[in-house]
């Protein structure tokens, strides 16, 4: 298994030098005026937030190599952002990767192997693919056939069915790219508990879509991203996560995001107390806004309890907590919980 969590106990202590090892991952899907709205920006929106990088000195790295630096404790450059793209989409190569090249910036597509491999003109295929590697992009698994993953067929155990869906397409990338890299993208980020310990047990690390930066203690099997088209895509509020921290909430603090009974559902998660005041932290959910919070502290811990005032109806939905840094004025710190009603079927 994979792991680049700190000790719980030692996180206060090495906090002073944690802003160092933060990293915003920003995703895309779509990069086109002629696509579904949900899951696009258009070139000139794209260009726009390469511009704001720019003006506001991001330093946008290999998604990569900046894992490996968290994961060996090692501190990052400030302000560090990975650009990652969902399906691997044609428009990527045309729009975006032109753009990308010409700065010299690093990033990361998820392919959907079996969508290349059966040549579905909408995304770019192995040559193309081959190319953006050659010019320094990492390309990563984002499953063989985009299922949602939680929703295994009948009959099937569970690991022939991430066999087939994870293992199998890694290895397709193996042998048309020459590399593995064991990053995951969840298809429409959804994952559960037991699609956790299986990519640990096989050293996979994972990204969702729930947001927020990633820091020293996230989990490595449900990374956060920042989604930043359709209604992401305004530039005023992605300046607003560029500087964000992750909350120094523990991997062991996971909560299944699948509901059982209880909905709307609690979260209830404690972290460290440092560089923030626990009585400014404000949970959201989706589609409600500002929910019940209630904080305290105690011994340097902060326990936190949750709980939006209506049930979630649609399928995937999040509570996004945040606070602002004391010693770090104008950033904030940023923590999602993903929760998903597998009842509804309509995502």
């Amino acid at each position: 298994m994979i792991k680049f969590s700190l000790p719980f106990v030692l996180f206060a202590l090495l906090f002073s030098a944690s802003v160092r090892a933060q990293l915003v991952i920003l995703q895309y899907h779509h990069v086109s005026a002629n696509t579904p709205a949900s899951t696009s920006i258009s070139p000139e929106g794209f260009a726009s937030h390469l511009q704001l990088l720019e003006q506001e000195n991001m330093h946008v790295i290999d998604l990569g190599q900046a894992l490996a630096k968290i994961r060996a404790g090692e501190s990052l450059p400030e302000k560090s952002v990975a650009i990652t793209f969902d399906d691997a989409y044609r428009s990527v190569y045309d729009n975006a990767y032109p753009l990308l090249k010409q700065r010299n910036w690093p990033f990361t597509v998820f392919v959907n192997t079996n969508a290349v491999d059966e040549q579905h003109g909408v995304v770019m295929d192995w040559k193309q693919l081959k190319e953006l590697q050659d010019n320094g992009a990492l390309i990563a698994n984002h499953s063989a056939d985009h299922p949602y993953l939680i929703e295994r067929p009948d009959g099937m155990t569970l690991d022939a069915w991430l066999t087939q869906e994870v293992a199998e397409p890694e290895a397709r990338l193996q042998k048309e790219l020459g590399t593995s890299h064991k990053l995951l993208a969840y298809p429409y980020g959804e994952f559960d508990l037991e699609i956790i310990d299986w990519l640990a047990a096989n050293g996979y690390l994972a990204f969702g879509q729930q947001s927020g930066p990633v820091g020293p203690m996230s989990h490595p099997q449900a990374l956060p991203r920042f989604p930043a088209s359709g209604i992401y895509a305004n530039v005023k509020t992605l300046k607003t996560k560029l500087y964000t921290l992750a909350l120094p909430v523990p991997p062991t603090q996971l909560i299944e995001p699948v509901l059982a009974a209880e909905n709307p559902p609690t979260l209830a998660i404690h972290f460290p107390e440092v560089d923030l005041r626990p009585r400014q932290i404000q949970c959201f959910a989706s589609g409600e806004g500002a929910i019940s919070t209630q904080t305290e502290a105690d011994n340097g811990v902060v326990n936190l309890t949750a709980r939006a005032e209506n049930p979630i109806r649609g399928g995937r939905s999040r509570y996004n907590c945040t606070a602002p840094s004391v010693r770090h004025p104008g950033w904030y710190y940023w923590y999602s919980q993903l929760w998903i009603n597998s009842a509804v079927k309509s995502r």
